[in-house]
């Protein structure tokens, strides 16, 4: 989940000694030509570019971001076969789930994966934090503007709806699931997260 951990944790195993792949670096790379005409540079301006599920770009930036977030892990599952090191973390996307079944079981059979739980008391707080800060969130079919609605309300309804369901998608395809709140305790370390995977 967007907010939810994710990059800090590689990074630390990543400081570990840990060869880490973000996918965020590697689609922005990809996208790099298309920001550049619009002056755009860096993962909040994909977000930009991306727009929201109410813009006219929307549709086709996030089929477009879709496209190259597959290319992406279908990338890094070939470089990482050929890695004298099993120390790896991917750093995946929230909309990693959006891949088709043969990348993410392939995705399944090379890596564990883990799935850091967002509590329901926690995702307002993801909410306020994805509108002050946007990430490329996509939303599949689960963003629908209601009558009378404005487009911020209509956000604030279907953020929720989207959480929900990625979170059942992300325990599905989980190896181990693993607490926020004990992921943001400040005396959990490195150490003790690769401990708990392990």
């Amino acid at each position: 989940m967007s907010g939810s951990g994710k990059s800090y944790w590689s990074k630390k195993l990543q400081a570990k000694g840990f060869k880490r792949f973000c996918c965020d670096d590697l689609i922005e790379k990809k996208l790099e030509n298309e920001l550049k005409k619009l002056g755009y540079s860096g993962i909040q301006d994909v977000a930009k570019w991306m727009g929201q599920p109410f813009d006219t770009q929307y549709l086709r930036s996030s089929k477009e971001y879709l496209t190259f977030e597959k290319e992406v892990l279908h990338e890094i599952l070939i470089k990482i076969a050929s890695l004298s090191t099993k120390d790896v973390v991917i750093d995946t996307t929230g909309s990693v789930i959006y891949a088709e079944k043969a990348l993410l079981e392939k995705l399944a059979k090379t890596t564990k994966i883990i799935y850091i739980n967002t509590p329901a008391s926690v995702q307002e707080e993801m909410y306020q934090l994805y509108l002050k800060d946007p990430k490329p969130v996509v939303w599949g079919t689960m963003f629908e503007k209601m009558d009378q609605e404005s487009n911020l309300e209509a956000l604030a309804r279907c953020y929720p709806l989207l959480l929900a369901y990625r979170t059942k998608k992300y325990k599905n395809l989980a190896n181990i699931t693993l607490d926020y709140h004990t992921l943001h305790d400040p005396q959990f370390s490195v150490d003790k997260l690769l401990l708990s995977i392990r």
